[in-house]
């Protein structure tokens, strides 16, 4: 018995649900508000059929409001077949206002006036008007519906004889009756549709929600290898710490999806090993912003694979390789014409001595915590946004010393709401440099600065940061070193730099990793006359020892002297790519690009020399 009964259940329940369906409509078709007019329309049109047959049975029957409740679920009917059927919703507003509204009045006037029926017969008609109005005209049916009440009530005074007068007693309780079952008929099927929309609305948007989670795991699944940090390194340390302001639910697990980005990587130029880190703030968030990331992710780790594999990028000084970069970025994003850009802070350190080549590109600027106390490296920004105008990026150096950490981070570090004012304003912080205290705080674990961020505000903003530490693993002995260079120094000092020559080659072969020697190979190099040989010394002097610019320039003049034009271009752009405000160099640039027969090279830092001169006069 009990399977043959659940059986029919089942089967009435579909039978509704199909009849529900095909009297509302399905909810792909109509939109919210139309829904409601369209369920609206049908209770009306079943409360007007109960009038309809309670004329024919009770007492004081009036072919004046018989006709009216005729007229009214004609109307009724059209409308809810144009609505229903033909998709007419817009030109259904204003009749079904102007003939719900004329239905009651011709209503109340052939009802004999009966207050409590009137309220109960406008009520719905409240509701309905207020549905069609919508929320920024339903005032207009409240202020309706009072004065309507108002107005009956007054008229019902002054002009009695308007009213029909019922014989009986048992006459007004009958239509007191009818029209209070049919107006709660008509409301309850109007909640009905009310709940009924806004279930199908919640299991849209539901499904919706569901559909973007999914499309959002696919994305996150496509960053997360593009990030991270892909270095094994015994000097150099990298921790990464990243917040994305969206977070999202997929399968029960917890996700982030943001335009954030820290990377790092390792390549080797001129035969020396390099750590490439990137820290990046695509434009946009959630989807906009990962957009971001997929392409910067992509682009940079195209950028890494070709520096391992092509012999002309991992040829370039290190300089020359960030410029490099930046161009190659930058090319990408522009692209897309302005809808995508991401600021970025792009480096390298040398994993030998700790020295660090950045250039920033709108980036928030770089820390360095030592010895407790935190300070920017550089307060400015060398470059534009990537995707934005191209322009000749400065490169920024420092050395990371033992005991250093150099904090990266994007603007989500400074753009906390600290709460609401009184007028319910947002405040936001605007002092950039509060960050250093905070980096203070946090000893320089980035884990620890990052919770420390949320502690103080609210985050406004996708938030990464990325921290560098240097451990150096070979320390020379300076006695060792004093013992071996005693003598050549001795011989270089009473010019006898031939006999001094052997001596530095062969420490040199032996500890070709001290700058001191090469430096004294430089000397005894220039001083015998040897150009090629000079400018090489200088070269592994400057490999060893990146911040002595005036040993670079004495390079590039080498190799000029040696006819190597090449060479000594690369060493002078070197200087020109971190000070390009020192005319000397330009003006050796102009000349070896002359020489390298690129009169257009040339002629654009001849130019840059005229625009540095006329800036320093004025």
């Amino acid at each position: 018995m009990v399977g043959p009964f659940h059986s029919l259940v089942r089967k009435w329940n579909h039978i509704l649900i199909q009849f529900v369906s095909f009297v509302l409509g399905p909810t792909d078709r109509f939109v919210m508000r139309h829904r409601i007019l369209n369920g609206t329309l049908f209770a009306g049109i079943i409360a007007m059929g109960v009038g309809l047959t309670s004329e024919f049975f009770r007492e004081g029957f009036e072919i004046g409001g018989l006709i009216s409740l005729w007229v009214a679920f004609g109307f009724a009917c059209l409308f809810y077949y144009l609505a229903r059927f033909k998709n007419k919703f817009q030109i259904l507003i204003l009749p079904t206002f102007i003939i719900s509204s004329l239905t009651s009045f011709l209503q109340i006037k052939y009802s004999g006036g009966i207050v409590s029926a009137n309220v109960m017969l406008l009520a719905p008609i409240l509701v309905l008007n207020m549905l069609i109005l919508g929320k920024k005209f339903d005032w207009m049916a409240i202020v309706f519906f009072v004065g309507a009440l108002f107005g009956v009530n007054y008229i019902q005074t002054v002009h009695p004889e308007w009213f029909f007068d019922y014989s009986s007693e048992k006459a007004r309780s009958e239509d007191f009756l009818i029209t209070g079952v049919s107006i709660l008929f008509l409301l309850g099927l109007m909640l009905r549709t009310l709940n009924r929309s806004y279930e199908d609305a919640i299991g849209e948007v539901s499904r919706l929600k569901y559909q973007q989670d999914g499309d959002y795991y696919l994305t996150s699944l496509l960053t997360r290898p593009l990030s991270g940090i892909r270095i094994r390194s015994k000097t150099v340390q990298f921790q990464t710490y990243i917040k994305q302001k969206k977070s999202f639910q997929f399968k029960n697990r917890e996700y982030e999806l943001g335009g954030d980005i820290c990377v790092a990587d390792q390549i080797v130029l001129r035969g020396r090993s390099y750590l490439v880190f990137a820290n990046g703030d695509a434009m946009g968030k959630s989807m906009q912003g990962a957009g971001g990331v997929l392409v910067f992710g992509t682009a940079f780790r195209a950028l890494v694979e070709r520096t391992h594999r092509e012999g002309i990028l991992s040829g370039y000084y290190p300089e020359r390789w960030l410029h490099t970069a930046l161009n190659d970025l930058n090319d990408v994003f522009e692209g897309f014409d302005g809808s995508m850009s991401m600021s970025l802070l792009l480096g390298l350190v040398d994993e030998e001595n700790g020295f660090l080549y950045y250039l920033n590109a709108e980036h928030p600027f770089p820390i360095r915590l030592r010895d407790g106390k935190a300070s920017f490296l550089s307060e400015e920004a060398t470059n534009f946004k990537l995707g934005m105008q191209k322009d000749k990026a400065r490169i920024e150096t420092c050395w990371i010393r033992p005991g250093d950490t150099i904090i990266i981070g994007s603007d989500g570090r400074d753009d906390l709401s600290m709460g609401n004012t009184t007028d319910t304003n947002r405040v936001i912080n605007m002092d950039h440099t509060s960050i250093l205290l905070h980096a203070e705080a946090s000893l320089g674990d980035i884990e620890t600065l990052g919770k420390i961020l949320q502690k103080i505000g609210e985050l406004t903003d996708d938030l990464s940061l990325l921290s560098i530490r240097f451990h150096p693993q070979t320390q020379w002995d300076s006695r060792e070193r004093n013992a071996n260079l005693e003598e050549p120094i001795r011989l270089h000092k009473k010019n006898q730099d031939k006999e001094a020559l052997p001596l530095l080659i062969r420490y040199a072969d032996l500890h070709p990793f001290d700058p001191a020697v090469w430096k004294l190979l430089h000397r005894v190099y220039r001083k015998l006359e040897k150009p090629a040989e000079a400018g090489r010394a200088a070269e592994n002097f400057s490999n060893l020892h990146p911040s002595g610019l005036q040993m670079i320039f004495d390079g590039a003049i080498q190799y000029a002297k040696a006819s190597l034009i090449d060479d000594a271009i690369d060493m002078a752009e070197r200087i020109y790519s971190r000070k390009p405000e020192v005319i000397p160099v330009i003006k050796i640039l102009s000349r070896l690009y002359r020489k390298s027969k690129r009169p257009d090279k040339a002629e654009e830092y001849q130019k840059e020399i005229l625009r540095l001169q006329n800036h320093r006069s004025t």
